[in-house]
């Protein structure tokens, strides 16, 4: 009996401890955030790609839109720190 008692000891241990090590794992991952950051960074240049890829007038008309944005707010900026001096 104690033989049993020992063998279930040793799996449970051992179940116990792949466990542990799965836990740690993700959240090793979670807490990794230039790892996540470089993951999102990698999903978004594929999306942009195959944006540009698969509809190529409308991904030119979002690079308009956003330089149009981009423009308008530098121009504000510019305008708003002339007015100043």
């Amino acid at each position: 009996m104690n033989a049993e008692h020992q063998q279930q000891g040793v799996a449970d241990a051992a179940q116990a401890r792949a466990e542990l090590y799965d836990t740690l794992g993700q959240l090793t991952h979670q807490l990794n955030y230039a790892r996540r950051v470089d993951e999102a960074i990698d999903g978004a240049k594929r999306r942009v790609v195959e944006a540009r890829r698969t509809r190529p007038v409308a991904f030119a008309i979002a690079v308009a839109g956003a330089a149009a944005v981009v423009g308008l707010g530098v121009w504000g900026v510019v305008r708003a720190v002339s007015k100043r001096v």
